[in-house]
């Protein structure tokens, strides 16, 4: 909360009040969930998605600043030589003057329509998705298009329009990233002379103090490779990830180990990577010079016009860096050799003798009280904008990281961050998208990545290698962690290090389906298989089964193949004898025909929750996105829960004795619920419809729960009193008072008794 509201604070200092009103539209339809506003002033990224026990914020400090040589007289009243134009996050918005929105012109556009997801008759489909245009001729699944023009109402006006085509994909092969196609065009009649873009964003969400975000940008001697240099580099990308702060101490905090249970919550990698710039406006090959300028900053040292002026934004725009000296850079010259800071164009990290990370990237110590967290800068250009004329950028947002089971088993072996302290005995295997006994542990194993070199050795504690064919990570056997094991700090590395090695390998992908492509502002195609389009679900709690009913939209589907059937997923449930964090897996329960569209799961437990989400599958074996109708992403995730119903109790419909009403758990344990969610204080044998008053043991009524059900169970979820007080240790009554109908009259037959709760 300290930080929203410094966020909201900051934000109102630098922008007019009108800002806080725009438009925001979300792409979320792969793991790679983004969020926009039409000034492009309120990005952000969830990555990966779903995950609850990881820290999925994933962008900050986003930007994009356009400066171009002029003279001018700014609203202040002063002349500068240079016009610059700037929205960024946090730093600074103006909607009124700078980067106005071309009015109607934000958009999102799906490929397919949006699946609706209906659960025990209340709609949770975001109205936005289900009121937004279709159109299936878009490059992608889904599109943003955003467009601002700067400084429009200027003296003179800078006549320059920026806009911007975001593009993601629900083929899980390619959900991982983010395209996003910019075009800088001059809309004036005069020349637009020395035009600089410059892009900015912290990829990771430890955006601000303490100093433990680590990043380096891999790219400084790309031309080189593009010549023919196989030892250059292969790739123009910034990336961070959450790595060692020396100011720790003893304690290795590396993908930050959760202090209690010892599970990694930021194992991510994020990379922002360049796809293409064009050599000018005339020439539209992609240039291996551009950026002119890139690698990593403070997050306060790239200047924004709420701190600087015209000249000096423009001026770190245009030339080399001007940033603190330190130790643990290193800078290239706009010839891509090594240089000094004075003419260093591109900020690298110096490597540490003797401290190399698995294959191949340097490790670095960065102290909480010397540095800030690091943003990723690039600048573009100059270019020459003649009237009608425009310069195209293309990057990406892309991401890798380990399993989620991974993060949280071999976390607990690594325990909190310090080497050899023991865990408790513990399994949790997962093969074949099934849960596996303990007792039925496979031996020992030994994988190797995708060039042979060995993951693990044979015996080591857990089984992955690299697809050479897809460049993707599969779990071959079981990412398992047996009880009492522990990791030494080269298996933890290996581990959490598979992540950096997939991002670069997302980097690639992103690279190849850019180049592969024909894509154009909002036109054309990408060379890649489309996933199907999802169907709408309905969910159903009944008796003793969850009822799932989905739509047969092969009629909606387009270019997706065709649809040859549907998959049922269900959330997996890590066993009791495990503490946290709650494992959110899902596990394939049901392969289906085309022609089913109903599933009725019976294997589930009254008093459970459960969510679940249905895929189409095509010819070509691809799923529809997994995140478009899952249950469970609200705010509240048990808002969208099915949890299994009884019928109403038989006694109550007889002259029998009212003694079958039951409590469970009795007594109740708060502390156990917390750790295991989902684990409710559950009223059973209820009749069909009744109040439910609970009561002390002095006599005070609490709270009174409402079943108009016409089940025979109810749920006290939130344990409360009428106050919203939590409830206390103690002994309680309870007083089941049958209606004649729903909130209808009593009928005078009542049932009491009594429940213990722990705390």
């Amino acid at each position: 909360m300290l930080r929203f509201c410094g966020i909201l604070a900051l934000f109102l200092l630098v922008a007019p009040m009108t800002a806080l009103g725009q438009q925001g539209r979300t792409l979320n339809i792969g793991a790679l969930e983004y969020f926009t506003n039409e000034i492009m002033s309120a990005d952000d990224m969830n990555w990966p998605r779903g995950v609850r026990h990881m820290a999925p914020e994933m962008l900050d400090t986003y930007g994009i600043t356009v400066g171009l040589r002029r003279t001018w007289t700014a609203p202040d009243g002063q002349t500068y030589n240079v016009q610059v134009a700037q929205v960024m996050q946090n730093k600074f918005s103006d909607i009124e003057n700078v980067t106005v929105p071309v009015s109607g012109a934000f958009k999102r556009v799906h490929r397919n329509p949006y699946p609706t997801k209906q659960l025990d008759g209340v709609n949770w489909t975001q109205t936005f998705d289900q009121n937004d245009p279709v159109d299936p001729t878009i490059p992608s699944d889904a599109m943003i298009y955003t467009a601002i023009d700067l400084w429009p109402n200027a003296n003179p006006r800078m006549d320059i329009r920026v806009e911007r085509w975001a593009y993601v994909f629900a083929n899980d092969d390619y959900d991982d990233m983010i395209i996003m196609e910019y075009r800088i065009s001059n809309t004036g009649s005069q020349t637009a002379e020395d035009v600089v873009i410059g892009l900015n964003a912290a990829v990771h969400s430890e955006a601000h103090y303490p100093g433990d975000l680590w990043g380096d940008y891999y790219g400084a001697t790309y031309p080189r490779y593009v010549g023919g240099d196989a030892s250059a580099d292969s790739l123009r990308m910034w990336y961070a990830w959450r790595a060692d702060m020396s100011s720790s101490g003893d304690q290795d905090d590396t993908g930050d180990p959760h202090s209690q249970w010892g599970y990694f919550q930021e194992p991510q990698f994020m990379g922002h990577i360049v796809l293409h710039a064009d050599a000018s406006a005339s020439d539209e090959s992609d240039d291996p010079n551009q950026p002119f300028k890139a690698g990593w900053s403070q997050r306060d040292k790239v200047k924004n016009l709420n701190e600087a002026s015209q000249t000096e934004v423009y001026n770190f725009l245009a030339n080399s860096w001007d940033v603190p000296d330190y130790p643990y850079d290193t800078f290239y010259d706009s010839d891509r050799n090594p240089s000094t800071r004075e003419n260093g164009y591109f900020r690298v990290l110096e490597k540490e003798p003797g401290k190399v990370a698995p294959y191949g990237i340097d490790l670095y110590s960065f102290d909480s009280e010397q540095e800030q967290e690091k943003n990723g800068f690039f600048s573009f250009g100059p270019y020459t904008l003649a009237p009608g004329e425009d310069v195209r950028i293309v990057t990406a947002f892309v991401g890798g990281v380990i399993p989620s089971r991974l993060a949280i088993d071999a976390g607990r072996a690594w325990d909190g961050g310090f080497e050899g302290r023991p865990v408790f005995g513990v399994c949790d295997l997962y093969v074949a998208n099934q849960a596996v006994p303990c007792n039925n542990m496979p031996g020992p194993l030994s994988y190797s990545d995708m060039h042979g070199h060995p993951i693990v050795q044979s015996g080591d504690v857990y089984g992955l290698e690299f697809d050479p064919v897809n460049g993707g990570l599969k779990v071959t056997e079981a990412p398992m962690v047996p009880g009492g094991n522990t990791l030494t700090k080269t298996q933890k590395d290996d581990i959490i290090y598979l992540g950096q090695k997939l991002m670069f390998e997302t980097a690639s992908m992103a690279k190849r389906v850019w180049d592969s492509g024909n894509v154009k502002y909002g036109q054309g195609t990408f060379n890649i298989p489309y996933a199907p389009a999802a169907p709408s679900l309905v969910g159903f709690s009944e008796n003793d089964q969850i009822r799932l009913q989905w739509s047969d939209n092969t009629q909606d589907n387009s270019r997706g193949g065709t649809i040859t059937g549907w998959r049922v997923y269900r959330e997996y449930k890590r066993p009791p004898a495990l503490t946290s964090p709650y494992d959110t897996t899902f596990i394939r329960i049901a392969d289906l025909p085309v022609s089913q569209t109903e599933y009725v799961d019976t294997d589930v437990v009254r008093g459970e929750d459960y969510y679940y989400y249905v895929v189409a599958v095509n010819d070509q074996g691809i799923e529809s996105s997994p995140f478009q109708n899952r249950t469970g992403t609200s705010a509240n995730k048990e808002d969208e829960a099915l949890a299994p119903t009884r019928a109403p109790a038989e006694t109550w419909r007889s002259e029998d004795p009212l003694e079958g009403v039951v409590v469970v758990p009795n007594p109740y344990h708060v502390q156990a619920a917390q750790k295991y969610p989902g684990k409710r204080l559950n009223f059973l044998n209820l009749p069909a419809y009744a109040n439910v008053h609970i009561y002390t043991m002095t006599g005070d009524r609490i709270q009174t729960l409402e079943h108009d059900a016409n089940t025979g169970d109810i749920d006290w979820e939130r344990q409360d009193t009428f106050s919203t007080m939590e409830i206390v240790s103690g002994v309680y009554l309870y007083v089941v008072e049958e209606l004649d109908g729903p909130r209808g009259n009593p009928t005078g037959r009542t049932a009491i008794g009594k429940f213990v709760v722990i705390k």
